[in-house]
C-alpha cells in the first residue's frame, strides 16, 4: 500500500497529540500556582510573581522554539517528542525546588520582608529558576507542532488555528481537573505525577507520529533556520501580536476581580472564569481556521475581532448588573455540578463575547505573517513570544496599576480603546482602499458614540436594596466595600460577597479575641491572623499585660477601610503595643521567628480559595512553634460555613497538631454559632479553670475530640479536602448543615461529661 502524501495526511493525531499537552500545561500551572503560594504566601503579589515567571519561561520557549522549527514536519515533530520529554524531567525537578525553598525561605523572608519590592524580586527569581526549564519546554512545543502539523499554504490558516484552539481547549480540560477533583483525588504532588505523565504520553505519540510520515517528507533536506527579522511588513504584525497578548491578560484580571461579585470566590468559580475565558478563546481560533484562508487578507479578521471585541468589552459591565441581580435569585444546588449549573451561565454570559472576538487576532496575524509553510514555526514562535511577554505585562498592570488607580471600569474602558485603535491599524493594513479608510473611520466615530454613553460604568460592588454604599476600595487583591443599612448598621465587605463584620457585632466579634487572652491569663506576646474591623483586637484593652501585638492582614483595602470602624473598635489600631503588618498570615509565621504568647485566628470562609490551607495540618503545626510554653491558639469557624465532615476533618487535623485541645461554642450571634478550635503548648492555670465566659462555653477536650473524629481524613497541604468539600457543601441547605453540627456538639458534650464520670463509677464498682 502507497503512503499518503504530506499534504493528505489527516492532522488529527497531531491535533489529539497537543490536546493533551495542553491539559498538562495547565494542570502544572495550577499546582505550581498553589505550591508557590504554601512558600510565596498567597498574596496577589505573590502569585502575580510566580504567573510571571511561568509566562516569561513560555514566552523564552516561543522564541528558541521557533529557531528549532526548520526542516522537514517529521523533523520538527521528532524534536517536539523529546521537548515534551524535556517538559516532564523538569516539571518533576520542581518538587524538589520546592522542598529546597521551603527549608530557605524562611531565612529569606526575614531579610527582605521590610522591602515589598526586594521580596518580589527575590521571588521571582526563585520561581524563575525552578519553573524556567519546563515552561521555555512548554513554550517551545508551540512553534514546533505548527511546523509539524501545516503541509502547504493552502490550509495554513485552517491547520494553525485548529491546532491551537485544540491545545486550548485540552488546558480547559486542565483547570476543571484541576479546579473541581485532581487535589482531592491524587493530592497536589500526584497531580503533577499525573501532568509529567501525559507529557510522556504525548511524547511517545509524537514520535510513533515522526515515524508514520511520508517517505518523501522524510527525505526532504533540512533547511538552515530562517533568518527572520520582525521589522519591515512584520513590524504592523509585531505590534498586533503585543496589543493582543496585552489586552488579553488583563481583560481576563479584569473580567474576574467582576466575576468574583457576583460569585462565591469558590476555587470553583475561578475554575469556571478560567475555563471560560480559555474556552473563548478556543472558539475565537477555530473561527478563524474556519475562515482566514478564504479572505483576502488575514488583516480584515483582526480588524474585525479587535473592533468587535471592542465593542463587547464596553458592554460587559452593563450585563454583569443584570447577571449579579440574576445570581442572588438562584436557588442553591448540592455539590460541585450545582456550583456550575448557577456560575457558568454568568460566566459566560459577561465574558465569553469579548473573549471570543479578541480570540481571532493572534491566530489571523499568524496567517498574515506566513507565505511559506516552512517558515511556520520560526513566525508562529516569534510572534507568540512578543505576545506572551506583552500578556506578562498586561496581567500585572491590570491588577497593580489600572486597577488601584482608575478602577475596574475605566480600566475596562482602557482595554477597549486599546483594542478598537488595533482595529484602526488592521483596517489601515489592510487592502488599500477608499471603504478601508471609511471603515476606520466608521471604527473610531462608533467607538466614540457607544463610550460616550458609558456603559461601561459600573460600582463594582453588589449593594443590596435598603443598604447605601459608604466607601469603596478597589486594591490589587479584592474589592473592599462598606455598606450601611436605614438603621445606621454598617458592615465590612469583601467582594460582596462576604462580610468581615459590622458595627453591630461588636460583643461577638470581640469575644473571639478574648476566649485566647482569657484562657492564658496574663500574656505578653499576642499575634492576630486577620484584621477585619479591628474589633476582635480591641480586646487586648482589658490587658495591660500585653506589650506588643502583631496584626496581620491580608488585603491592604481592609485595613484602610477599618477606620470607618474606629468607635467599635475603640481606635486599637492606633494604638503603641500595635504593629499592623500588610501580609499573608500563615505566610508571615511561617517565615518569622518571632513566638506568641496567644495567636487568634478570625473566621475564615473555607470555601474561598486557598482559604483551605489555614485549617492544614502543616498550618496548625507551624502556629504551635510560634507558641511560647504556655501558649494558646484559637481558630474559630462559623458553623453555618461547613458542613459535619468538613468539621470532623477539621477536628482531626487539629488534634494532630495540638496534643492538648479543647472544643468551644460561642452562641453570642443567634443563628450563627461560633467553634473555636483551641490548641495549647502546656496550660496555664488559667487555661486549666477557665471553662465558661458570657456566650461561650467549653465542650469537650482532646480525648473525646479524637476518638470523635479517628475516622476523618487529614486535611493537608498536599491534600486540601476542606476547601474543595466546603465549595460543594456551600450549596446545600444552611439550616441542615448547622443542625447536623450542633446536634454533633451536644454528643461531644455529653462525651465530655460522661468521660468525668467514669473514674467516680469505677471506684464504686466493688
Amino acid at each position: 500500500m502507497t503512503q499518503p502524501s504530506p499534504d493528505t495526511r489527516s492532522p488529527w493525531a497531531l491535533y489529539g497529540i497537543f490536546f493533551v499537552s495542553g491539559c498538562a500545561g495547565l494542570v502544572y500551572e495550577v499546582m505550581w500556582t498553589r505550591s508557590f503560594g504554601l512558600v510565596f504566601g498567597s498574596t496577589t503579589r505573590a502569585a502575580s510573581v510566580v504567573l510571571a515567571g511561568f509566562f516569561l519561561g513560555m514566552a523564552v520557549g516561543n522564541w528558541v522554539g521557533g529557531r528549532f522549527a526548520s526542516g522537514t514536519r517529521a523533523a520538527a515533530l521528532r524534536r517536539y517528542a523529546w521537548i515534551e520529554l524535556g517538559v516532564a524531567g523538569a516539571a518533576l525537578l520542581v518538587l524538589g525546588w520546592l522542598r529546597l525553598y521551603h527549608g530557605a525561605y524562611p531565612a529569606l523572608y526575614r531579610a527582605t520582608f521590610d522591602s515589598p519590592a526586594a521580596l518580589s524580586a527575590l521571588q521571582l527569581g526563585l520561581a524563575a529558576l525552578a519553573l524556567g526549564p519546563p515552561c521555555i519546554g512548554m513554550g517551545a512545543t508551540l512553534p514546533l507542532m505548527s511546523r509539524a502539523v501545516v503541509t502547504s499554504e493552502t490550509q495554513l490558516g485552517r491547520r494553525l488555528g485548529f491546532v491551537y484552539a485544540l491545545n486550548t481547549l485540552g488546558g480547559v480540560v486542565g483547570v476543571i481537573l484541576s479546579g473541581f477533583w485532581l487535589p482531592v483525588a491524587l493530592g497536589v504532588r500526584g497531580s503533577m505525577l499525573l501532568a509529567a505523565l501525559l507529557n510522556v504520553v504525548a511524547a511517545g505519540a509524537a514520535l510513533l507520529a515522526a515515524r508514520g510520515l511520508a517517505e518523501s517528507a522524510e527525505r526532504t533536506p533540512e533547511r538552515a533556520a530562517p533568518r527572520i527579522s520582525l521589522g519591515g511588513t512584520l513590524r504592523p504584525l509585531a505590534l498586533a501580536a503585543i496589543a493582543s497578548g496585552l489586552g488579553t491578560l488583563a481583560l481576563e484580571v479584569l473580567f474576574t476581580r467582576l466575576l468574583v461579585n457576583a460569585m462565591d470566590s469558590s476555587v470553583f468559580s475561578f475554575a469556571l472564569v478560567l475555563a471560560t475565558f480559555l474556552v473563548s478563546l478556543a472558539l475565537g481560533s477555530a473561527l478563524v481556521s474556519l475562515v482566514v484562508d478564504r479572505l483576502s487578507s488575514p488583516w480584515l479578521l483582526v480588524a474585525a475581532g479587535s473592533s468587535l471585541g471592542a465593542v463587547a468589552i464596553l458592554i460587559a459591565p452593563a450585563l454583569c448588573t443584570r447577571v449579579w441581580l440574576t445570581s442572588l435569585a438562584q436557588p442553591h444546588w448540592p455539590g460541585a455540578l450545582g456550583a456550575v449549573v448557577v456560575l457558568l451561565p454568568i460566566t459566560f454570559a459577561v465574558m465569553g463575547p469579548p473573549a471570543l472576538l479578541i480570540g481571532t487576532i493572534l491566530p489571523a496575524t499568524w496567517r498574515a505573517a506566513i507565505t511559506r509553510s516552512e517558515d511556520t514555526g520560526a513566525l508562529v514562535g516569534r510572534l507568540t513570544s512578543l505576545n506572551t511577554l506583552a500578556a506578562v505585562a498586561g496581567s500585572l498592570l491590570a491588577g497593580f496599576v489600572l486597577i488601584p488607580t482608575l478602577g475596574t471600569s475605566r480600566s475596562l474602558l482602557l482595554v477597549a480603546s486599546l483594542y478598537a485603535a488595533l482595529g484602526v491599524l488592521a483596517l489601515l493594513q489592510g487592502p488599500r482602499s477608499r471603504p478601508g479608510r471609511l471603515a476606520a473611520l466608521c471604527v473610531v466615530v462608533g467607538f466614540a458614540s457607544l463610550a460616550s454613553l458609558r456603559s461601561w460604568q459600573i460600582v463594582p460592588s453588589i449593594v443590596q436594596p435598603g443598604e447605601r454604599l459608604v466607601a469603596l476600595d478597589e486594591g490589587e487583591g479584592a474589592t473592599v466595600t462598606v455598606t450601611e443599612t436605614k438603621r445606621g448598621v454598617r458592615q465590612l465587605n469583601v467582594n460582596s460577597r462576604y462580610a468581615l463584620g459590622s458595627s453591630q457585632g461588636r460583643e461577638v466579634h470581640r469575644s473571639q479575641g478574648e476566649l485566647a487572652l482569657a484562657l492564658h491569663g496574663a500574656p505578653r506576646e499576642v499575634a492576630f491572623i486577620g484584621v477585619a474591623t479591628g474589633i476582635s483586637v480591641s480586646s487586648i484593652l482589658s490587658y495591660p499585660s500585653i506589650e506588643h501585638v502583631l496584626a496581620i492582614e491580608l488585603l491592604p483595602g481592609v485595613t484602610r477601610l477599618a477606620e470607618l470602624f474606629r468607635e467599635e473598635n475603640e481606635g486599637v489600631l492606633d494604638d503603641a503595643r500595635v504593629e499592623l503588618r500588610l501580609a499573608d498570615g500563615r505566610n508571615h509565621l511561617f517565615g518569622t521567628d518571632q513566638r506568641f504568647d496567644v495567636i487568634v485566628g478570625d473566621l475564615f470562609v473555607p470555601w474561598h480559595a486557598g482559604t483551605g490551607y489555614l485549617y492544614t495540618v502543616e498550618h496548625f503545626q507551624n502556629v504551635r512553634e510560634r507558641l511560647i510554653e504556655g501558649g494558646v491558639f484559637v481558630q474559630w469557624l462559623q458553623v453555618n460555613q461547613a458542613s459535619l465532615a468538613e468539621v470532623r476533618n477539621l477536628t482531626a487535623s487539629f488534634t494532630t497538631a495540638f496534643d492538648d485541645a479543647d472544643l468551644w461554642l460561642n452562641t453570642m450571634e443567634r443563628g450563627r454559632p461560633l467553634l473555636g478550635f483551641v490548641g495549647f503548648r502546656g496550660r496555664s492555670e488559667a487555661g486549666r479553670n477557665l471553662r465558661r465566659m458570657k456566650g461561650i462555653a467549653r465542650v469537650c477536650g482532646a480525648e473525646v475530640l479524637r476518638d470523635w473524629a479517628k475516622s476523618a481524613q487529614l486535611n493537608t497541604d498536599d491534600s486540601p479536602i476542606i476547601e474543595f468539600s466546603a465549595a460543594a457543601s456551600r450549596w446545600s441547605s444552611l439550616s441542615k448543615k448547622v443542625r447536623e453540627v450542633m446536634d454533633a456538639v451536644a454528643e461531644l458534650r455529653g462525651a465530655e461529661q460522661r468521660s468525668w464520670t467514669k473514674p467516680a463509677t469505677a471506684a464504686q464498682t466493688p
